[in-house]
C-alpha cells in the first residue's frame, strides 16, 4: 500500500479545480450538439465508476475508508467536477 494513497483525493480536487476554467471555456465554444453529447459521456462515465462503488458497498468493502480505493474515489471527484462544468453549459448556473 502506497503512502501517497491518503493524499490521492486531495491531489485529484486539486486537478479538478486546474482543469475547470479550461473545461468550460472549451465547453462555451462547442456547439449545442457537441456540448449535449459532453454531458452524456461524462454522466454516462461518472454512473458506470458509481456503480462499481456502490457494488463494493453491497459487498462490504467499505470504499470510503478503505486506501485501496482512493483512487476510485480520486476519479469520482474528477469526474463530479467534469460532469458539473458541462451540465452548466448545458443547463445554465443552479438556479438560474
Amino acid at each position: 500500500m502506497s503512502t501517497d494513497e491518503p493524499h490521492i483525493r486531495h491531489a485529484a480536487l486539486t486537478i479538478a479545480d486546474a482543469v475547470e476554467r479550461l473545461d468550460r471555456a472549451t465547453l462555451a465554444r462547442l456547439g449545442a450538439d457537441a456540448t449535449n453529447a459532453q454531458l452524456l459521456a461524462r454522466e454516462t462515465l461518472h454512473d458506470y465508476l458509481e456503480q462499481i462503488w456502490d457494488t463494493l458497498k453491497l459487498q462490504g468493502q467499505r470504499p470510503a475508508v478503505r486506501p485501496e480505493y482512493q483512487p476510485l474515489a480520486a476519479l469520482l471527484d474528477v469526474l463530479a467536477s467534469l460532469r458539473e462544468s458541462a451540465h452548466h453549459a448545458v443547463h445554465g448556473p443552479a438556479g438560474g
